[in-house]
């Protein structure tokens, strides 16, 4: 969050917000019992996409750190992010699956998972030929 020029205060108090919360149990409309959360956000919070986008704006900064990908105009581009949807660019194959596994290490360090199941690549050559298949390990 440093790296983003939030003030210091803010960030302790998002600090606070994460480590130091409880839960509390419901039973019949009477509070049972208090117990701390030991990870996570609880469902719902308001930090919680704030924290996604900050995480992940690290990763896509990372990515483009790294060389490869292509050149438009003097601006080289090897990641494409839009929303939490995240188009990887090379100029074949093998550049575009160490992108892939660059960008899932990044992300492993931040606790973001990556989809498998909706995690696809497309080649695009100029010859015209088109060809779609899943990411496998």
């Amino acid at each position: 969050m440093k790296e983003f020029k939030i003030p210091t205060k803010l960030i302790n108090i998002c600090k606070t917000c994460v480590r130091e919360t409880r839960s509390v149990v419901r039973i019949e409309g009477t509070w049972a019992y208090f117990f701390e959360n030991k990870t996570g956000l609880k469902k719902g919070d308001p930090f919680s996409p704030i924290l996604f986008n900050l995480a992940l704006q690290k990763v896509i900064q990372s990515i483009k750190m790294i060389p490869g990908g292509i050149n438009i105009g003097k601006e080289q581009l090897n990641i494409l992010p839009y929303a939490d949807d995240i188009a990887l660019i090379g100029k074949n194959e093998i550049e575009i699956r160490k992108l892939f596994v660059e960008m899932e290490n990044l992300a492993r360090k931040f606790r973001l998972q990556i989809d498998q199941e909706k995690t696809k690549y497309m080649i695009v050559e100029r010859k015209n030929s088109l060809k779609k298949n899943k990411i496998g390990h």
